[in-house]
């Protein structure tokens, strides 16, 4: 038979759901109710005290011929395929060396990363790093008597300017290391006796167990970077010619430029039915178990 629940037990109970109360109201009032109204306006021709229902116009707008979206959509493509590239694949290459070195130089590259950087200043100096005229680079360029270059302003390296210094504002070696620190000295003392080299041991035991890490970074990795928004509007604005334009800058504009709320937020919507996609093919084919 069912026990009883006891007097004890359902006070308990009780001033749990009396702890739990303030955080569900946020989550509701800043959470799912803003994602609910999103999902209303969306439908409509928006205006702050009369709405027009469209159906869906609004993502059809985007859909018919819009080479804004193919743009917008290429670039934030783009850009986050080469942050995987730079900022996600090589801390873990970093990661590794590294822990073939000394104590010493690994606990002064994990205070190096540890130290916080300041996300708008940080961006706001490469900015004038990467100035034509009086920046730092053209400046080392020039004292070394080579050609200058545009930077920010030359549409075919504006993309790559903008994910470089993402080498050093994010980077999570410092998780990297943390968790390599963790496996044990046995696992690589066993590989040695059975004559595993030193690549060897990184591919059987290293990259197996940082997997989950791995997995975890590359969702949310996907989840920033497919709304990246701060690089490419404080540092170009979405030029030059359009070269570095994301898709949260286009919804931006719409909604808050032209004040096309309903057409910013499906466009918003569109966007987070694609994360959602690319998040589920990577849970689906990118697995966290440890097959060692």
């Amino acid at each position: 038979m069912p026990k009883k629940e006891t007097k004890g037990g359902k006070y308990r109970g009780r001033i749990g759901a009396l702890l739990i109360t303030p955080a569900f109201i946020t989550q509701f009032i800043f959470g799912w109710f803003p994602i609910g109204v999103a999902f209303i306006v969306a439908f409509q021709k928006f205006y702050l005290f009369k709405n027009v229902y469209v159906g869906f116009d609004n993502f059809l707008y985007f859909l018919q011929n819009n080479p804004m979206t193919i743009i917008t959509f290429r670039n934030t493509l783009y850009y986050t395929g080469l942050s995987l590239a730079l900022t996600f694949l090589v801390p873990i290459l970093v990661a590794i060396f590294l822990m073939e070195m000394r104590k010493g130089v690994i606990r002064a590259m994990m205070i190096l990363w540890f130290i916080p950087v300041a996300s708008m200043a940080g961006i706001i100096i490469w900015k004038w790093f990467y100035d034509v005229q009086y920046g730092l680079f053209n400046g080392i360029l020039k004292s070394l008597s080579l050609p200058t270059l545009r930077w920010l302003d030359d549409p075919r390296i504006a993309m790559l300017c903008m994910v470089l210094p993402g080498l050093i504002m994010y980077g999570p070696g410092l998780i990297y290391i943390a968790s390599l620190q963790g496996i044990p000295d046995e696992l690589y003392e066993a590989a040695e006796l059975e004559g595993a080299g030193f690549w060897r041991k990184i591919w059987s035991i290293t990259l197996p167990r940082l997997r989950p890490i791995i997995a975890m970074w590359l969702i949310l990795s996907i989840i920033i970077w497919f709304q990246v928004f701060d690089f490419p509007y404080i540092m170009t604005g979405g030029g030059p010619v359009y070269a570095t334009r994301s898709v949260v800058i286009y919804m931006y504009d719409l909604a808050f430029g032209s004040f096309h709320y309903g057409k910013g937020t499906a466009l918003s919507i569109m966007l987070f039915l694609v994360i959602m996609v690319l998040v589920v093919i990577q849970r689906k084919y990118f697995k966290e178990n440890i097959d060692v």
